[in-house]
């Protein structure tokens, strides 16, 4: 009997320990400045902050839509360069005035060579031959080692006239020569221009240069039908004109500036007839 009273009394002792609920919610709502410094505290997190957030993806950014390409531009035919070409030309019209001429230059070699002249300030012509059977080509130059035009580009055999600084600007200096066989290049003076009436026709083979003594021309009638070759024609006044460029053999009409009095020919030594008319 002693021992279930003593038991009893020990029961009511701790029962009067035990924190009361209200104490205990109490403890759970206290602040967490109330917890004393010193102390590891592991706060747990809300699930959705404890867990590493996956940073979205950015979203996939349209690509820029298909910009239309460009319509294919019709290339250029095969004129190399376009008709109508407004460049001045540096061609005075050769008259017969007793005022004498500058001496010829000549030059000769067999050889790829680089050959320096001293030319008067005025257009020119320049006779050339080649006897050879390979490559032969004819560069002309500034004094600056400007390129100005390929005279002649040929495989073979060659002999015809070609002119020299007859666009405004250009002063030939020295020729580059291409060739493995015997060649000769002879300047003229303008006056020793080959000259032919109009209307009328001109006949002819490989490359020439010619003067046309009339007015008013209008029609360019051609027969190149024995024409080998690139076959062109340009035609000099105020400008400089592109009237034919074909591989021959070629014939057709066309029409020539009223200005016109000097007809260039390229042809590749077949030859070829032209009917100039006149309005």
């Amino acid at each position: 009997m002693k021992k279930f009273i003593v038991l009893f009394l020990v029961f009511i002792i701790l029962a009067g320990c035990s924190p009361t609920p209200e104490q205990i919610q109490t403890a759970i709502a206290l602040p967490q400045e109330s917890i004393p410094t010193g102390t590891a505290v592991f706060t747990v997190l809300p699930p959705e902050t404890a867990t590493t957030t996956h940073t979205a993806e950015p979203t996939n950014t349209p690509e820029p839509t298909n910009t239309p390409e460009p319509t294919n531009t019709p290339e250029p035919t095969s004129t190399p360069e376009p008709t109508n070409t407004a460049i001045p030309t540096n061609t005075p019209i050769p008259s017969a005035t007793s005022t004498a001429a500058p001496e010829p230059i000549f030059l000769t070699g067999s050889t790829d060579s680089v050959v320096d002249i001293n030319k008067w300030q005025e257009a020119a012509l320049a006779f050339i031959t080649f006897k050879g059977d390979g490559h032969f080509a004819v560069w002309s130059y500034g004094a600056n080692n400007e390129k100005y035009d390929l005279l002649v580009n040929t495989i073979g055999p060659y002999k015809g006239t070609v002119p020299i600084d007859f666009t405004d600007g250009e002063q030939t200096k020295r020729f580059e020569v291409t060739a493995g066989d015997s060649w000769e290049i002879a300047v003229f003076p303008l006056p020793y221009i080959r000259r032919e009436k109009i209307p009328g026709t001109i006949t002819g083979s490989g490359d020439d240069v010619i003067l046309l003594e009339g007015e008013n021309p209008d029609l360019l009638v051609v027969d190149g039908n024995n024409a080998t070759g690139n076959f062109v024609i340009w035609a000099y006044g105020s400008g400089k004109d592109l009237l034919v460029n074909e591989i021959a053999p070629y014939s057709g009409t066309v029409l020539i500036g009223t200005d016109t009095f000097i007809l260039e020919i390229k042809e590749g030594g077949g030859g070829w007839s032209l009917e100039v008319t006149t309005n």
